[in-house]
């Protein structure tokens, strides 16, 4: 069963590809269900890299034509991939049932953090990821969210594994167990190479083999996604290497999620 719940459009304003283009690659490589995620717009905030709000129409339309034109071939879903903001509850509300979005991904770009946002991107000491963490355990308590994406996105700042980094890890895992959420191993960390830390040696900024150890010794369910910003990238090289990466750290592989 061939499945990726992380894909990206042209939309996003830093990807490639319009649904169809995404749809017709999926089929061509068997695939058998197809989670269009395009980066949630926000009323009244331009975050960057991601559709205006203008376009949330078009967008969900775009979808349900390819839902229409192909659906005997491939299920496709309707989704967005989301950070969760405590000041946005209603909004997730709305998406899911007046807009009619099948399902989100949780993917913690940024977050709450002193009364302004915080980038995942961006922090300087693993104090932050434990604020990270505890914002993720936080979106995934709503019920919102079918997927956790990337959980160890954080990797991109290179600190240094330490108690609060298994702390992260920890909040993290227990509240996937707990709301019943599976976590993604994400293909794009793979497309972007490894680093050399010189207490942990080579490895990738994420996924990150300090988090799978314990993802995998928990038996958290998790997926494999490409996240995907370009149709060639749908099943690619790297789609494979994340899957080894899993299947060598042990971890619990699904290929389907259930839509909440």
């Amino acid at each position: 069963m061939l499945t990726n719940y992380h894909t990206h459009t042209f939309r996003c304003q830093h990807a490639n590809g319009t649904v169809e283009d995404y749809v017709r690659e999926a089929i061509a490589k068997g695939f058998d269900i197809l989670g269009m995620s395009d980066h949630v717009p926000y009323p009244h905030y331009e975050f960057g890299y991601r559709m205006p709000m203008a376009e949330i129409w078009d967008y969900i339309y775009e979808v349900e034509d390819a839902q229409k034109k192909f659906g005997k071939q491939l299920q496709i879903l309707l989704g967005f991939e989301s950070e969760y903001l405590c000041a946005k509850r209603s909004y997730y509300e709305e998406l899911l049932e007046g807009y009619q979005v099948e399902y989100l991904v949780l993917g913690q770009h940024f977050f709450d953090y002193g009364g302004s946002f915080k980038s995942s991107y961006a922090l300087k000491d693993s104090a932050e990821c434990v604020r990270y963490a505890k914002s993720v355990a936080e979106g995934l308590s709503t019920g919102y969210f079918s997927l956790l994406a990337h959980p160890d996105i954080v990797g991109v700042n290179c600190l240094s594994w330490d108690r609060n980094m298994d702390e992260m890890t920890d909040i993290i895992l227990e509240a996937a167990m707990r709301y019943d959420v599976p976590l993604e191993v994400n293909a794009n960390g793979i497309r972007r190479g490894t680093i050399h830390d010189k207490e942990l040696g080579r490895h990738y900024m994420y996924p990150h083999f300090k988090f799978w150890e314990k993802a995998a010794a928990a038996k958290v369910p998790t997926v494999i996604s490409s996240d995907c910003h370009m149709p060639s990238l749908l099943y690619d090289a790297d789609v494979l290497r994340t899957r080894q990466f899993a299947e060598e750290m042990g971890i619990n592989i699904i290929e389907n999620i259930t839509i909440k």
